[in-house]
């Protein structure tokens, strides 16, 4: 009598082998325990914050102090996300983890008439995503995974008590239930003049660093590009027809009038230079790795090469820089 082969005896269905074969995919993401795609500029003034002791130990110590408070708020005023409430926002965040190895974040939604997102975490404290209620309203489902996707990247990067300090300072939805906590006051004090201009220019770069964590996320350059449009348009139905490469014929305006060093005191780069940013690193060696389906047609450049022409136009002074047609 002729045997009969079981093909699934051939599947591999070690649990450890699974997680030994996955840490492996991972590492392989990581130069120097950094993520490959990271915007080189953002690692380097990171690296000058860790080098300032005093701010990291003061940053950590009262970012810790608020963070315990703003879950709570955020558990008494916001919806939190989860298998059984608002499952597909919980599945987009869960697949962002994945694709980037992370634990997935928990997840609130806030009620804002604002486009707004952040996240909020410590070294030591699990990370929260809070999300608010016109955000997920105009944005289409990839369109709000390039968002997760974005603040799971801050989470990927560990820009954690830099990058909260900068939100409770600035974020509209992160201050307003902090207004009297002197910590936060405090900490306006000691990140303040000079010191405070290159926080956020640190937060412009690390922008730029979660933005291509969201396009690895989300997997679609048209859907990121417009999911960042939206975000200077406000998402309502009239506009959301806008023209994105007229749009980013305005960096040189931009780039050409004093207006330009109102940027030093944000901690985002302006939107249309985030859009370019993502579609110069949509041609990066990096990105294949990454997402195999979305290997550039068009011919591919090195890290290195993408990151140097990303800091022509990422640095407030700079001049003469043109975005492609």
């Amino acid at each position: 009598m002729m045997s009969v082969t079981n093909p699934t005896t051939a599947i591999d269905l070690s649990f450890a082998n699974y997680v030994d074969s996955r840490d492996r995919e991972l590492s392989a993401h990581l130069v120097g325990g950094i993520p490959d795609y990271a915007f080189s500029l953002d690692q380097q003034l990171r690296q000058q914050l860790a080098a300032m002791g005093p701010v990291r130990a003061i940053s950590q110590s009262l970012v810790a102090m608020i963070v315990p408070l703003q879950k709570q708020l955020q558990q008494m005023n916001g919806v939190a996300v989860g298998p059984q409430q608002y499952p597909e926002i919980y599945a987009l965040g869960e697949d962002c983890a994945r694709q980037l190895g992370i634990g997935v974040p928990q997840i609130f939604v806030y009620y804002s008439p604002m486009l707004n997102a952040y996240t909020i975490a410590t070294d030591d404290v699990a990370p929260m995503v809070v999300l608010s209620s016109a955000l997920v309203e105009a944005f289409e489902p990839l369109e709000l995974k390039f968002v997760i996707g974005h603040e799971c990247g801050h989470i990927h990067n560990l820009h954690s008590v830099y990058n909260t300090a900068v939100e409770l300072m600035t974020n509209s939805l992160a201050t307003v239930a902090f207004q009297a906590v002197p910590a936060l006051g405090a900490l306006r004090f000691v990140l303040q003049g000079g010191l405070l201009l290159f926080m956020m220019r640190w937060s412009r770069c690390a922008e730029v660093t979660c933005d291509r964590a969201g396009l690895i996320c989300c997997g679609d350059l048209t859907k990121a590009q417009v999911a960042l449009a939206k975000l200077a348009t406000g998402g309502v139905e009239p506009l959301k027809g806008i023209n994105i490469q007229e749009y980013l014929k305005q960096i040189r305006q931009v780039q050409s009038t004093p207006v330009r060093l109102l940027e030093l005191t944000r901690s985002h780069p302006l939107t249309h230079k985030r859009i370019e940013a993502i579609r110069l690193f949509a041609d990066c060696d990096v990105l294949p790795s990454w997402r195999p389906e979305m290997r550039s047609t068009s011919p591919v450049r090195s890290k290195a090469e993408i990151d140097e022409q990303c800091e022509q136009f990422i640095r407030v002074m700079a001049q003469g820089y043109q975005a492609s047609a």
